[in-house]
């Protein structure tokens, strides 16, 4: 896990450096204005339990939408997806009621579906803007094997649920000179889910939940409600 939070920082630190150091001419952002977007990459499950013993990284798709209350301030609502696979080594924590043949992970998988809501602190220099935010979220997990949603063998509820649970997301966004309301982006996010809930999953996948994610992609800004251009009326009235 520390090889990794190590390499994030690494990408991170310099993603904030070229933003510091760039001096191009500004381009189409500005307070009032709303942003679509989306993007793609990786993700890691760094913990707990059983969520993350012997994960590997997957896709991770997430999409946006942002409105700027000023040059420094902006709210943002993201959903998203990612998922987790296992090594085939690993030991299922207990035998799946519907695959009793199955004794470790290698078909089990972690599905997450978190829906963010976050306000971002953002600073700009020329072309490249920056930015850093955190927010709640809602987050839907689930687990499979084979395709099938887990059962738990003692309360005999499938495992899956709606979460309460958090997100942090820092990126930088490259305006492009051709398009100045188009940027693309690179951002790093943490989603903490508290996926816990004894009484109903008791025999195992019972904890808190936390996914890191790094992905690219690209947005669009405008004017929701741009103002109406005054009527020229008839040609030759007065």
């Amino acid at each position: 896990m520390i090889p990794r939070v190590r390499w994030v920082s690494m990408v991170l630190g310099a993603m904030l450096s070229v933003a510091t150091l760039s001096n191009a001419q500004e381009a189409g952002y500005a307070a009032g204005r709303g942003g679509v977007g989306g993007q793609m990459g990786g993700a890691f499950t760094l913990a707990q339990d059983d969520y993350s013993k012997s994960a590997a990284p997957r896709f991770a798709f997430s999409g946006h939408f942002r409105y700027a209350m000023t040059a420094r301030l902006r709210w943002q609502i993201s959903p998203g997806f990612t998922w987790a696979g296992y090594d085939d080594h690993e030991p299922a924590p207990f035998r799946d009621l519907n695959f009793p043949d199955d004794s470790t992970k290698a078909n089990y998988l972690t599905l997450l579906l978190p829906t963010s809501a976050q306000l971002q602190l953002t600073t700009r220099r020329g072309p490249w803007l920056a930015y850093v935010g955190a927010g709640p979220g809602v987050y839907r997990v689930w687990i499979e094997n084979r395709r099938k949603v887990l059962e738990d063998p003692i309360s005999h509820n499938l495992h899956r649920g709606l979460y309460p649970g958090a997100s942090g997301q820092a990126g930088i966004e490259r305006f492009l000179k051709s398009l100045p309301n188009t940027s693309i982006e690179l951002s790093i996010d943490a989603h903490y889910v508290f996926a816990e809930r004894p009484d109903q999953f008791s025999a195992g996948w019972n904890s808190k939940l936390l996914n890191l994610g790094i992905r690219f992609g690209g947005n669009y800004y405008f004017i929701p409600n741009p103002p109406k251009k005054p009527d020229a009326g008839v040609p030759g009235t007065p």
